[in-house]
């Protein structure tokens, strides 16, 4: 077993296996996954000579708003940054559900996504505005907003 180095010939459990039967390799020397290959072995075992799985052609997947989202993205819409562990939506979802809501309503294909991006626009400048203006006006966070002059900031 030892003198046998092609990967066709058995797998590589089998060839330490028989290392460690002959002597060849002490105990303390196997591999750490060694042991935990022996306790849970694959159900099938990984052979050469098994083989090749039948290749089946990839379903294309598209959903209607794919092709929205398309056109949102292909004009610079909902390019924004997206922080995945807050449960608030995505810009490129509301343009979605804003493009559904005015198409329900019976306005143009062309001014679809101009008009969604718009409304999104505005709803997300509130929502920023809002955020902004702290709840407790007696905070220090409150006294810094009010007096830094963002704008101008660069310009000392």
């Amino acid at each position: 077993m030892a003198n046998s180095r092609l990967e066709r010939i058995g797998t590589i459990f089998t060839r330490v296996e028989g290392l460690l039967t002959k002597g060849a390799m002490r105990a303390d020397d196997r591999p750490l996954w060694f042991d935990v290959y022996r306790k849970f072995p694959p159900i099938t075992e990984p052979k050469f000579a098994k083989p090749k799985p039948e290749v089946k052609p990839i379903r294309q997947i598209l959903y209607p708003e794919d092709t929205i989202r398309a056109k949102f993205h292909s004009q610079g819409h909902g390019l924004t940054a997206v922080n995945l562990t807050s449960p608030i939506e995505t810009s490129t979802k509301r343009l979605i559900q804003q493009y559904k809501k005015l198409k329900a309503e019976g306005v143009t294909e062309e001014e679809l996504i101009n008009k969604s991006a718009e409304a999104v626009g505005t709803e997300r400048q509130a929502e920023i505005a809002t955020k902004v203006i702290p709840k407790n006006k007696d905070s220090v966070t409150a006294k810094v907003l009010a007096e830094a002059d963002i704008k101008n900031i660069f310009k000392e």
